[in-house]
């Protein structure tokens, strides 16, 4: 396999509309009462959790497997641990997306769905920054040998 044939670029540009969306929810979380915008606050959280749902399907179904391929083994073994973890951050997405269905059920535990948005939108940004800095790097290091010998 081709290290070269790895991009990620698409998956960089995913981060970034993510980070875009994190950013509106985090401004509605810091308003004077972050309940008031609990419709605009669920609106904001599904659009979320869309992009997300289907970056980690990409990553599920197109990345990690030619990263768990590859012939590079550090680069294999950090996908495996970034595969490993993202199991644990998905579970704590999923649950929250079942306690948080709408704005009515904000409605009903406004405290409590600020806080635990922060805490999912923490985690979240969290571990965008990993696999930008650990994960993509590693896999931008591991092409530059064939972009060079292409040259």
């Amino acid at each position: 396999m081709s290290a070269a044939a790895i991009s990620t670029t698409l998956y960089r540009n995913h981060h970034a509309a993510v980070g875009q969306l994190v950013e509106r929810i985090e401004s509605l979380l810091a308003a004077p009462s972050p309940a008031a915008n609990a419709s605009a606050l669920a609106t904001a959280v599904r659009d979320l959790f869309g992009i997300f749902t289907v970056h980690l399907s990409l990553e599920d179904s197109a990345l990690y497997p030619r990263l768990l391929a590859h012939p590079t083994p550090a680069l294999r073994a950090t996908a495996a641990r970034f595969q490993a973890e993202m199991g644990n951050l998905r579970t704590r997405f999923d649950r929250y997306r079942a306690d948080w269905p709408g704005p009515l059920a904000v409605s009903k535990d406004p405290d409590s769905f600020v806080r635990e948005t922060r805490e999912v939108v923490s985690a979240l940004k969290q571990r965008i920054a990993r696999e930008d800095q650990e994960l993509y790097d590693v896999i931008d290091r591991a092409a530059l040998p064939a972009r060079t010998a292409n040259r």
